[in-house]
This record gives structure tokens, sequence and C-alpha cells, in this order.
């Protein structure tokens, strides 16, 4: 049955052209099989060919890419599903202007070929379909050929296949060789979606048109080109049309290559009979993103499929390495189990309405029964508390999963539960932390299945705060963290983020913030590590101070002829004096702006004296000037015989200023502009930080003028052997309230003790280390890098709360869906 509408012969192309796109949209799951299938096959393969190429590398790669090449692929063919025929639209080569005339890219032409290459592996598998659909859809408009971009020729297809591996930073070459081993297997998903495509139309009646007629369609000398054979005039260089109008100039490039539309019009400007539009309206779960499900059986490699193992190494670049890689694998596995590779963030999608009902009441339920195991009698000692905590987040994750719908929400679910039975069960956390865990199943719950970054961002902020909580506490025992400033502050945590459960990541990013600031301001306030946090502090600003005031005196009398002995004692020495007089009573304290007087008047007095009155001024101004001089270097320790050296030698060269009648001075003016600046030194700093700070029990000397008792100044063990840049970077991100393992002496001698980090400069220079028993350490960045790589400063949690939670998770969860238990058919919900 062949109809005279032309409305409804549009709308009868247009929905063969979208069970076309259904198809290719379903089979992406399929063609995600084969790719891994592929790689698989490929880990066996021993030739020669195979060995040349980085399969490994490409298979790391695209586990954790696939599922942006997926999605990619969807949003294509579901844009060409919204207005498959508006291509129609797009503008001709002679329609454009010189102007909108540009070359392919290098890039673009080696996506073309490698698209081109598909489209030929394929040709003889499809041709059949695809010339039975274009005659098909040349007797609904016999008018018309098809458009070089239509959405159901091979060269789209295979262009769509490309563009997508390219969005996902998927190696082109990878490609090709991919989809040179699977064409078969690919060249028969494709023919599916012909035959769906003109089993559609053979439905309603459309007979392919015959080859007489449909030749007659065709520009005279042209038949119709499914496969990229070079057009007319190639040579010479083919302009082809850009999406939206702008085309471009292929230097030899087919013009039916043209780059895929990255947007299309989305009406084509018919409007169809009520009786057609009915029929157009896509079922329940048409073009449904059924690809990638969390939960999903997909094979796994065999380099995958082993247990994944804890580091295995104590300290030093080692266990850093080792840790890099742990967490590199289990992207990858993450990638295979879950279907969450390298999606970001903004792609958080809203959690269904049902199952955020079950979170809701499993976290009122949850929490009423958790606060009862709280409030247990001798609860610290208690054995079975660990039992029951992780009895109600099991029960918790159980029942919400039994109201999930879909597979992926399962998956993330088990995921999520078997992470957070994890964390509870680690006994070195007080129990009291590990029930405030538990409350937080299901507000990170609703982050994962919301934000997919939870589970492959080391920096997430859901995963920072329990990671940040748990290194705080793990340094207690029950009895000293019950009741303590901690325990409160991580209870007021919890109950915020349990109140807000609307506000998303927003509520974790505050409370990590508010929680970080509570330990800095906390850890601070201890009677004795606050004294050494505010001698730390002053002793970083007092070296810093003193690198800045040389580089500011070097400039400022850089033009003055003075002495270079009275330059080098500026340089030397009155730059400390200022500077640890501005931390002592400040910048513009009347002590320091006295200093800064005397350094002008230094300046002044050893240069040369013309006049009388100038003679005589510098005769009254001695004795206070080096009564000055004295005060000052008192401040930096230089006392008894070195300080008289110092002084003799300011008396000679004020007895030679005195003498050198015949030379001409500094002008006044000059010298009042030096005092002006120097009164306000502080003002032409830069605020750029130093690169190292002198540290020794002299430094605290000298800033105190006393030592404080429980108080040590670590030094390096061994200055001459290197710290690797890994290890003072690792230095540098420590979080105030981790804990470690001190180990200081040697031998019989050694002694270990349990040490909190609770302060670092702004710059990470100086960091601070406390006991609880008041013992303090202050050390250099360096130092702390340098104790690590050496074993002497030890973590006593290397790998962190949340990456052996995802550790232990993730392998019990392979083993779980290894053994079936958790194999969940594509596409299902159940």
């Amino acid at each position: 049955m062949e109809s005279s509408n032309p409305y409804q012969n549009e709308s009868l192309a247009r929905m063969a052209r979208q069970h076309f796109l259904q198809s290719l949209c379903t089979s992406i799951p399929e063609l995600d099989r084969l790719v891994v299938k592929y790689f698989q096959s490929a880990a066996g393969d021993n030739s020669l060919e195979t060995r040349e190429l980085p399969v490994p590398q490409w298979q790391q790669e695209y586990a954790l890419h696939r599922r942006t090449w997926a999605q990619t692929l969807l949003a294509i063919w579901r844009e060409a599903f919204v207005d498959p025929i508006a291509t129609s639209k797009l503008r001709s080569v002679e329609d454009a202007s010189i102007d909108e005339l540009q070359l392919i890219s290098d890039d673009a032409i080696e996506g073309l070929i490698t698209s081109a290459r598909v489209s030929m592996q394929v040709a003889e598998k499809v041709d059949p379909g695809f010339t039975e659909l274009r005659k098909r859809l040349l007797r609904l408009d016999p008018d018309h050929r098809l458009d070089l971009r239509d959405p159901i020729r091979p060269t789209m297809v295979s262009e769509n296949l490309v563009t997508a591996w390219q969005k996902a930073a998927l190696s082109k070459k990878a490609f090709g060789w991919v989809m040179a081993g699977i064409a078969k297997e690919w060249g028969t998903l494709l023919l599916k979606a012909y035959q769906e495509s003109n089993a559609f139309l053979a439905k309603h009646g459309i007979e392919p048109l015959q080859q007489s007629s449909a030749a007659a369609a065709e520009p005279a000398g042209r038949s119709p080109r499914p496969y990229p054979y070079p057009p007319d005039g190639a040579a010479h260089g083919t302009a082809v049309p850009m999406p939206g109008g702008v085309p471009l100039v292929a230097m030899g490039v087919p013009s039916g290559l043209a780059m895929p539309s990255s947007g299309l019009a989305v009406l084509s400007g018919m409007v169809p009979p009520p009786e057609m539009a009915a029929a157009a309206a896509p079922p329940p779960g048409f073009l449904a993103p059924q690809l990638l499900v969390p939960g999903a059986h997909m094979p796994m490699p065999v380099a995958m499929a082993g247990e994944l193992k804890a580091p295995d190494a104590k300290f030093g670049r080692p266990v850093l390495q080792q840790v890099n890689a742990l967490w590199h694998d289990m992207r990858a596995r993450l990638a295979y189990v879950l279907g969450v590779g390298d999606a970001v963030a903004d792609q958080a999608k809203a959690v269904d309405t049902v199952l955020e009902r079950a979170m809701q009441a499993q976290q009122a339920k949850g929490g009423a029964r958790l606060e009862e195991v709280a409030a247990q009698t001798a609860f610290a000692q208690s054995p079975h508390v660990g039992q029951q905590v992780a009895d109600v987040v099991r029960e918790q994750s159980q029942a919400i999963k039994e109201d999930a719908s879909q597979a992926n929400e399962k998956a993330i679910i088990e995921m999520v539960a078997l992470m957070f039975q994890s964390v509870i069960s680690e006994e070195r956390v007080p129990a009291l932390v590990r029930v405030l865990f538990a409350r937080l199943q299901v507000p990170v719950l609703r982050i994962a299945l919301a934000d997919p970054t939870f589970f492959t961002n080391a920096e997430h902020p859901a995963r920072a705060l329990i990671d940040r909580m748990g290194s705080a506490a793990m340094g207690f025992d029950g009895a000293e963290f019950n009741g303590s400033a901690l325990e409160v502050e991580l209870r007021r945590i919890v109950q915020m983020i349990e109140q807000y459960p609307d506000t998303g990541i927003k509520v974790f990013e505050l409370a990590l913030s508010e929680f970080e600031a509570f330990l800095q301001k906390h850890l601070a306030q201890d009677h004795t590590a606050g004294k050494v946090v505010s001698l730390a502090q002053q002793v970083e600003e007092k070296e810093t101070l003193l690198v800045k005031f040389t580089i500011e005196l070097r400039k400022l009398l850089q033009d003055l002829d003075i002495r270079e002995e009275v330059r080098a004692f500026l340089f030397r020495n009155w730059a400390e004096v200022l500077a640890v007089s501005a931390v002592r009573t400040s910048a513009k304290g009347p002590q320091t702006l006295r200093l800064k007087q005397t350094a002008a008047l230094l300046v002044w007095a050893t240069t040369a004296k013309t006049h009388v009155r100038e003679r005589r001024r510098a005769v009254q101004a001695m004795p206070g000037l080096l009564r000055r001089l004295r005060e000052g270097l008192r401040l930096i320790g230089v006392v008894d015989m070195a300080q008289d050296a110092l002084i003799g030698q300011a008396e000679s060269w004020l007895h030679e200023a005195f003498l050198a009648k015949d030379q001409a001075g500094i002008p006044m003016e000059r010298l009042k502009q030096v005092s002006a600046r120097l009164e306000n030194l502080e003002n032409f700093i830069s605020s750029e930080g130093v690169e190292d700070i002198p540290l020794s029990n002299d430094t605290i000397e000298l800033m105190l003028g006393m030592q404080i008792p429980g108080l040590t100044v670590l030094q390096e063990r061994d200055s001459s052997t290197p710290v690797s840049e890994e290890v003072i970077e690792w230095a540098k991100t420590r979080t105030v309230g981790e804990w470690f393992d001190l180990r200081l002496g040697a031998g019989e001698l050694a002694q270990s003790l349990r040490v909190q980090y609770v302060w670092h400069s702004g710059q990470h220079h100086l960091q601070v280390l406390a006991t609880q028993d008041g013992r303090s350490f202050l050390l250099k960045l360096r130092t702390l890098a340098a104790y690590f790589e050496q074993g002497a400063l030890v973590p006593i949690d290397r790998e962190g709360l949340m990456l052996r939670a995802t550790r232990v998770a993730l392998t019990q969860f392979q083993s779980l869906e290894g053994a079936g238990t958790m194999h969940v058919p594509m596409g299902s919900g159940a």
C-alpha cells in the first residue's frame, strides 16, 4: 500500500529512521561487550602484531572511559531521533559565503579516514539492508535522494562511532584496531537495525522502489553512495557544509565524510495528521538508556579479576607508588562493575522519588536504633557493639534496595553498603565514631546515586569528610574519646548532614570545611601545643621577614655611595634585627621604628661630612647610635665579644667618615627618602613565601629568650640523603588531625611515639606534631618528608579509611558477581 498523502509519507519516513536509530541505541550494550571481549581475547594473543601494540594501555583507558563513549554515542543518536531528516536543512556550498569556508583540521581528517575504513569493513554485510531501506524511502519521496548526512547512511553511523570515541579521549588507533577485530559482529548489529526499519515500512505496505525509478531519482552521472567513494572534483578541493551551515573545504576528502552535526533542527516544518502523530509517539521506555547498567554482568579482564591487595610497603616512596597503583586499578574495575569511569560532577541526576522516600524512612528508623546502641552501658568495652552497628547498616541497605527499581541503583546500594561495612569494622576507630559513620550511610548513598564521581574521585567531599573524621579519631581509645570536644564536633557534623538531605553535595562541602577549621582551632588551643604553634608561627614570620627585608634593603641601598662593610652589616645583621623586632613587638611598634631609624642614621653617619655643622651633629649622635646598635644586636643573640667586635667596626666607620672632608656625601634629601622608606619597609615587600627556613634550638631560644618544656626540634638525620619530590609533595598534603608513629633514636635507645599532626604554617614550611602526654615536635617540611622516606615517621593508616573501604567492597562485590548473586540482566530493572 502506498499513500498519496505527503504528510503521511513524511511521517512514515521519519518513523522508519527512528526505528533504525532506536535499534542502534539498544545495540550499544552489545557493542560494548564486543569491545571488552576483543580486548580480553587480545590479552592472550602472543602474535608479533599484537605484542607491538599498547593493548593493555588501551584496555585500561577503555575501562575508564567506556561509559563516556557509550553515553556520547547515545546522545548523538537521540539527537538525530528528535528529527532524523533535519539534515536536509543544511546549507549547501553554493549558499555559503567565501568567509564561511575553512579547511578541515588534520585531526578531523584522521577521524574521517578512520570512519571510512569502518564503513568499508561492514559494507558487504549491510549493503542489502541499506539498499532496501533506501529504496523504500525513495518510494515515499521519489523526488529526493538521501542526504549525504542522513543518519541511516553507514558512513554517518561510522562517523558517529568515531566522534563519540574521540570525545571520550580514547585513541583513534585503538578504535581502528578494535573495529577491525569486531567488524563481522558489528556488521550484524547494524544489519539488524536496517532490518527493523525495513520491517516497519513493510508492515505499512511500503515496498522498495524499482531499480529504474530509483536510478531516476539520483542526479545524472552519479549513483547512490552509501560508502565513501571519492566524489568528482575531490582532488581539487571539495567544499563540505559544516553543521549549522558553515562549509568546510575538504582537500581531497570525500564530501560524504563531513563531521557529524553537533546540533540539528528540532522541527522539519511539517505537521503530521493527528493519527500519524499518535503513531509516531515513542512507546514507554523508547530510547531508554539501557546501556552499561551498573550491576549487570560485564566480562572482567583477567588482569582485573584478582583480589585487590593492600599496600605492603611501610613507608617512603614505595608505599606512595603502591597506593597510586591501587587507586588506578580500582578506578578501572569500578568502570567495569558499576559503569562509573570518568563521569563529571555536573552529570548528577535526581534520585527516584520512591527510592528517596525509602531512604528517608530508613534514615529515621536506623538513626533511632543507632542512638540506642550508642547509649548502651559500658559502651566502649562492649564487644557486641560492632556487630550491632553492622546489623543496623546491613538491614538498612537491604530495605532500601528492595525499593530500587533499576539494576544500577541496586548495584550502587550494594557497593555503598559494603563500603560502610568495612568502615564500621575498623577497630582502630573508637566505637562511638563508628556509630556516627553508620548514620552517614543513607546521606552518602543519596550522593552516590546522584553523583557518580563519588566512587572515582579521591577528593570527593563525602569521601574526604569520612577520611578526615576517621584519621582524627583513630589515635584515641574509647575512654579518651567519649565526652571529648572532638566527639561533640563529630556528632554536630553528622546531625547537620542528616538535617539537610536536599542540599546534595553542598552540605558535605560545608561540613568538611567546618570540620577542618575546627581541627585547626581545637588542636592549636591545647595548652602546650598552643605555645608551640605560636612559636612556630613567629619563627616562620621572622624568617620570612628576614628574607624580604634583606631583599628590600638591597634595592633601597643599591644606588647609595656607602662603604661595602656598612652595606654588608645592614644585610647580614640589621635585617634580622628588624625581622625579630617586628615579630616580637609588631612592624609599627616603637622599638621597631627606633631600629629602622637607627639604620638610616648609620647610613648618614658613615658617609663623608664636608661641613662643620654636619660633623658636630655626627659627634652628638654617636653615643645614641652605638647604644641602639647594641640594643639591636642583643635581640638577635649577638652579645659579649661578638657584639664588641661589631661595635668596634662601627666606631671605625664613623671615625673615617668624620675625617673624610674632601669626599662628597649623600644629599640630605636622598637620606630623608631612605629614612622614610625604611620606616615603612614592610609595605614594600612582596607577599611571596620563602623556600626554606633554618630551624634549630638556638632559633627557638632567640625568638622567646627561653625554652618551652616538652618541645623538641627535629633535624634531618642525614641531610646528604636525597628526598624524592614525590615524597615532598606528599608531605605538603598532610592534613591536620592525622596520626603517625614517630621513631626517635636508634638501636636499644630507640623509642616509638604516637603523634598527631596538629599544625602547619601557611606555606607548609613548618609543621608541629604532638603527643597526648604534652610533648611537641617542631620540624621543617623537608625533615617531615625525610622522616617518612626513612621510615622514622609512619602514618598509622597508610591507605586511608575510604580507600580501604572501596578496595574491600570492590573485592567483595566482584566475588558476589562472580558467584552469580549480583548478576542482573542488561537492561533489567529486577
